[in-house]
């Protein structure tokens, strides 16, 4: 055992200089022998290493593994001990063995505050390509770390000296193992030492961690320090390259935002590996503002080789590799079956598929003629049923990313086509990437693309069908960031003509597909220039992120053609956006999702020459502009997006996003009830025509008084109104005999939920449940088991619990909370009446279609969302008008208020003009819903869907006429004098506001003005003699 053992203490790496001057200092651990004597007294009274192995066991730990003194200053001398005896036993267990089923060595030690793995294996091996240490750390450290409480890494690779030891070379060489190029990769995980600071700071001597300010030199202190500048101008990631002189090594230096990507710096070593360099060092510095930087040392592989294009390589692909660091064919990049850049084009492929493979087929087409869902809505639900249940079960995304891996070779030959379309090719030639690229046989045209899909796929239709909707996603592309080397999410601008009219009736103007490392997101508008506000969907389970994923883009289509029926009032057609967060740790950092998808938008937004990126391939050839705004999870995140644009020199930063703070020229919602006035502008106009003047209304609302239109529906609510029940995120107040109305004006005033709500003020008969509570009994005796089930259920148990409700004004809540499965329960089975006569639907999509139909039919006044809840789109479309007409200087005085809370007078006049204006247009559209229901007795929520089309469609067709806009400039200045607000023409005249907002918004305001006023009154009803006569009528009014 002596002899084996003597051999066996011999293993050790080959370092050349372990300490090269430039990045960090050799620091002096003055007490190192003293440490050294007693690491070998512990040794030696443990007993498990020979006595006479135990000194070149410990010197070998110590001198030969090339490890900073920090670590040794840092580590105790029973800590040092542990590490030598896992060593020396992983060498003993190596030599057992004999062969190479793990690593020759491998070990892994953690604590509460600091962490030592090990291990071995041969570069380009499995267990060399497929470190789980690495991923281990991420996981465990790095990407928790935040701030103050984090963990930084120190990790090392050399290769491993067998010279020494025959009798181990010669196990491993029997079993094909290639001992010439077995490396050890040692890491060191420390938690951070750093004092608290503000995300704004950024000298490194108050943000970094005191062993990294110890141990850096003041070179890379620099370096750091110009990174961590750009990281706090930037979204993305900022990487940085330099050769170091005198060396084949090159140092690449990456810093991003914590918490921004997961498994980024397992990902990293990947990346090189895949270019054939070999990572010899790698430091990850952590900083109190929540910025990482991680610090890598390359080398080539193979020393006969230039390194540049590798190099060139890395750095371009590592913001790619941000953006998606772990995607579903990550293992296929490792083993270099595909390359970075056709991995993550197969994953954003796999999540288009999944969402918009026609799984219907033509016999559910078929039975949509049979059936017509137009004449019934029994029909309309058994098929909207049938057709959620096919594309639940036909193709999970499981399923269509097998069907991608079993035809690789398609999926690369797409991946091909799809570059040759977007890839700028002129300095390409030279890089790797191209070469491989160049491999590759294109696919010609349609026919050579499906003579392709017969010969390969003539056993399985499934995988056909699939390959068709992959390349139906490379036809629809129009732009994309894919190849722009500084991003942090991946977008595409889609032609939306792919979409199938059986499922989606109108086609949407444009739309944009966003994937990022932790989201999927989409936006879509229904005109050039449209507006709408950007959703955060989480997912409180794995089986109800399923669910959302399911639903997501119907989400969004539907949410979007509500807005574009709602905005029938203003310029902007309907657009909404979504962003759909990955179940797990992306639950718990929406902001960062958030960021990225705005970030990515703006990439395809900006015109190349105002981008400061490199060009991209625009098939679309014009130029575009978004109008966002806040909606559910964004709201606290506006601000920063407007200032973001604003830093990426977007011209039209001001009006890019609606809701953002007053100090930015905003007009918030919740403050001055914009919203909420259009809402009470339906139920105020109820009462007037039925003559309800003094009577006693029993009011239930869901969305609580924390919320904006929650809170402001019972700010404005009138004195009839008594509230009987309200349903929040907390859980559900109930008092048959009613709630207190100064308590609920408190808790609306203070913005709280109703789990607030002073119990002391409920009647005998009145209680809270809530979310939380189980077996719950209440007044009335009965038990609760669930209070969490009773919240989601309770608006449709109304019967159960209040009886009858005079007023329901739904302020929150999920969409189609109410559809034909659960409407009969608000319908009294023996009168067949409605059990609540007033319904004004306030949140979006709250009430399915048939479901307001068979309301109405049973006795009920219901409005949809679409006509009363419109207050805020018309609030945010005065705002993004100012943003456009005024000029910085005039915006800054005029529409922003001070830092000390000061408003500009004409901000305040603005205010109170557009609250006038809500009021009117909600009057306007009443009365003319009211007429028609009179005299064609239809129902209101179909009505209100024939009225929004009439004036979009009429809207359309005079935006794009030349003879009223070009040829009649009197009539058109006289109908924009009309349109607009009295006192941006007086402070900026006419002349200034045809210059500076865009023909396309002026356009689009002309034609929505006329458009309106002359359905409101003359009706739906557009045919050309009667809008000839309107115009005559009109001209005369404007005296022309």
């Amino acid at each position: 055992m002596t002899a084996i053992a003597s051999e066996l203490s011999n293993l050790s790496l080959r370092t050349d200089s372990p300490h090269r001057a430039g990045d960090y200092k050799d620091i002096p651990f003055d007490a190192k022998t003293t440490q050294f004597e007693a690491v070998l007294d512990l040794v030696d009274k443990a007993g498990f290493i020979p006595e006479d192995l135990i000194e070149s066991e410990v010197r070998w730990f110590y001198t030969t593994l090339g490890i900073d003194d920090i670590y040794f200053a840092r580590e105790s001398a029973e800590g040092i001990a542990t590490n030598i005896h896992a060593l020396y036993s992983a060498k003993v267990q190596a030599y057992a063995r004999g062969v190479s089923t793990k690593p020759v060595l491998q070990y892994n030690r953690a604590s509460v505050d600091h962490a030592v793995y090990f291990d071995s294996s041969t570069p380009g091996s499995e267990d060399y390509l497929f470190n789980h240490y690495e991923e281990l750390i991420d996981d465990k450290y790095l990407d928790s770390s935040d701030g103050t409480n984090s963990y930084r890494l120190e990790s090392y690779t050399a290769p491993l000296d067998l010279e020494n030891m025959p009798s181990l070379r010669d196990a491993l060489e029997r079993n094909n193992v290639n001992v010439q190029n077995q490396s050890v990769r040692l890491y060191f995980v420390y938690k951070t030492s750093i004092e608290q600071a503000q995300p704004d700071v950024t000298d490194i001597e108050q943000i970094g961690d005191r062993t990294f300010l110890e141990s850096a030199t003041d070179n890379t202190k620099r370096l750091y320090s110009e990174v961590l500048q750009q990281v706090s101008l930037t979204t993305g990631p900022v990487i940085r390259h330099f050769v170091l002189p005198n060396t084949n090594e090159v140092r690449v230096i990456i810093g991003y935002k914590q918490k921004s990507t997961r498994r980024y710096n397992s990902a990293l070593s990947v990346l090189a590996d895949y270019y054939n360099l070999t990572t010899t060092r790698k430091y990850v510095e952590q900083f109190a503002n929540g910025s990482t930087v991680i610090s890598m040392y390359m080398t080539p592989s193979d020393t006969t080789k230039p390194m540049d294009l590798s190099i060139h390589q890395v750095i371009k692909e590592a913001s790619l590799l941000y953006s998606i660091p772990h995607n579903i064919f990550y293992d296929k990049f490792v083993k270099g079956d595909m390359s970075l850049q056709e991995s993550i084009y197969a994953h954003c492929g796999v999540i288009f598929v999944t969402h918009f493979l026609n799984r219907l087929g033509p016999e559910y087409n078929s039975l949509v003629a049979m059936l017509d869902p137009s004449k019934s809505i029994a029909h309309a639900e058994l098929l909207n049923k049938l057709k959620n249940r096919l594309r639940s079960e036909t193709f999970t995304q499981s399923y269509i990313q097998e069907m991608f891996a079993s035809q690789s070779e398609i999926v690369r030959k797409l991946y091909r086509q799809f570059a040759d379309a977007h890839y700028i090719k002129s300095p390409l030639e030279e890089t790797l990437s191209y070469k491989r690229l160049s491999k590759i046989t294109p696919i010609g045209d349609e026919k050579e693309f499906e003579h392709l899909l017969a010969r390969e796929c003539s056993q399985n239709e499934h995988q056909a069908l699939v390959l068709r909707a992959l390349h139906s996603f490379n036809q629809s592309i129009l732009k994309t960031n894919f190849y722009v080397s500084s991003k942090v999410a991946i977008s595409f601008r889609l032609n939306p003509s792919f979409l199938p009219v059986s499922e989606y009736p109108q086609t949407p103007y444009g739309m944009f597909f966003i994937v990022g490392s932790d989201f999927r997101g989409f936006h879509i508008r229904f005109r050039d220039i449209a507006r709408g506000g950007i959703r955060i969907v989480r997912s409180r389970s794995e089986d109800a992120y399923q669910v959302n994923v399911r639903n997501l883009f119907d989400e969004n289509y539907n949410l979007a053609s509500t807005q574009q029926r709602k905005n029938k009032d203003i310029p902007e057609g309907g657009s909404k956006g979504v962003i759909l967060l990955d179940h797990g740790l992306a639950q718990e950092n929406p902001q960062a999702s958030f960021e990225k998808y705005i970030d990515s938008l703006i990439d395809l937004l900006l015109d190349q020459k105002q981008s400061k990126k490199e060009k991209i391939v625009d098939l679309y050839g014009k130029p575009e502009i978004l109008f966002l705004g806040p909606d559910e999870g964004t709201a606290g995140y506006v601000d920063w997006a407007t200032l973001h644009a604003k830093k990426r020199c977007a011209p039209w930063w001001r009006s890019f996003l609606t809701g953002k703070s007053p100090e930015l020229g905003g007009i918030p919602h919740d403050e001055y009830g914009m919203t909420s006035l259009s809402v009470r502008a339906y139920v105020e106009k109820i009462y007037q025509k039925l003559e309800i003047t003094d009577a006693k209304i029993t009011k239930f609302q869901t969305g609580g008084p924390d919320g904006d239109l929650g809170s402001n529906e019972i700010l404005l609510a009138n004195k009839m109104e008594h509230y009987v029940a309200i349903v929040d995120g907390s859980g559900v107040i109930v008092d048959p005999k009613g709630l207190d109305s100064a308590e609920v004006l408190r808790l609306a005033k203070t913005r709280k939920m109703i789990d607030n709500y002073d119990k002391s003020k409920l009647s005998d008969e009145g209680y809270v449940c809530l979310v939380d509570d189980v077996d719950l009994k209440i007044p009335s005796g009965e038990v609760i088991t669930s209070g969490i089930a009773f919240r989601n259920n309770f608006h449709t148990n109304l019967k159960q619990t209040l009886g009858k409700v005079d007023l329901f004004v739904p302020c929150g809540g999920r969409p189609a909370a109410i559809d034909t499965n659960n409407v009969f329960s608000l319908i009294d089975e023996n009168t067949g009446r409605s059990i609540i006569p007033y319904i004004v639907e306030g949140a979006n999509l709250f009430i399915t279609q048939p479901a307001k139909v068979i309301l109405e039919n049973a006795g009920a006044i219901v409005f949809k969302d679409a006509s009363t809840n419109k207050g805020g789109v018309t609030s945010s479309s005065f705002e993004v008008l100012a943003a456009l007409s005024f000029d910085d200087e005039g915006f800054k005085k005029n529409m922003c208020i001070s830092s000390t809370g000061v408003k500009p007078a004409l901000y305040q006049a603005y205010v109170s003009e557009v609250q006038k204006l809500i009021q009117r247009n909600a009057n306007l559209e009443f009365e003319s819903l009211w007429a028609l229901r009179q005299s064609t007795g239809k129902a209101l929520c179909d009505l209100s869907d024939t009225l929004s089309v009439a004036i979009n469609q009429l809207a359309d067709d005079l935006a794009s006429s030349k003879e009223l806009w070009e040829d009649d400039k009197p009539f058109r200045n006289s109908v924009l004098n009309d349109a607009l607000p009295d006192l941006l023409l007086a402070e900026i005249g006419l002349d200034n506001i045809l210059a500076r907002v865009p023909e396309a918004y002026l356009r689009a305001l002309f034609a929505t003005h006329l458009a309106s006023r002359f359905v409101y009154s003359r009706g739906i009803d557009v045919n050309p003699a009667k809008f000839l006569e309107y115009i005559s009528a009109t001209r005369k009014e404007l005296q022309l």
